[in-house]
């Protein structure tokens, strides 16, 4: 699994980071199982795959900024193993400037760690 280098892909802290540079968009996804979680925007596609203890996770997503900023920090923070369960999640992504979290991301925060982890 890849993991981004600091020099070249600083961190990640506003909404707008994340928006800017979609990393985790599903692309060459052999070997991945995929679930479609539903939400009020739209259909998600999550795509993983386990290797040992880590997984790589990968998304699709409709054009929601606020579900498209959530999947992306999710996706780089499990991959990178930051986080370990929903309420980590949920508390870090509290943190993320300009982002505002609702309901509907809390959902989709719990349906992947769910299905996923």
């Amino acid at each position: 699994m890849k993991k981004f280098d600091d020099c070249c892909n600083p961190k990640r802290e506003s909404a707008s980071d994340f928006l800017m540079s979609q990393k985790y968009v599903g692309r060459n996804l052999e070997g991945y199982k995929c679930e479609v979680i539903k939400t009020q925007k739209g259909n998600v596609q999550i795509f993983w795959k386990k290797e040992g203890e880590k997984i790589d996770l990968r998304y699709y997503s409709p054009s929601c900024f606020t579900t498209k900023i959530a999947l992306e920090a999710l996706c780089e923070w499990i991959n990178n193993g930051e986080v370990k369960n929903a309420k980590e999640a949920i508390e870090k992504l509290s943190k993320i400037k300009g982002y505002k979290i609702t309901e509907d991301v809390k959902n989709l925060v719990y349906e992947i760690f769910t299905r996923v982890i």
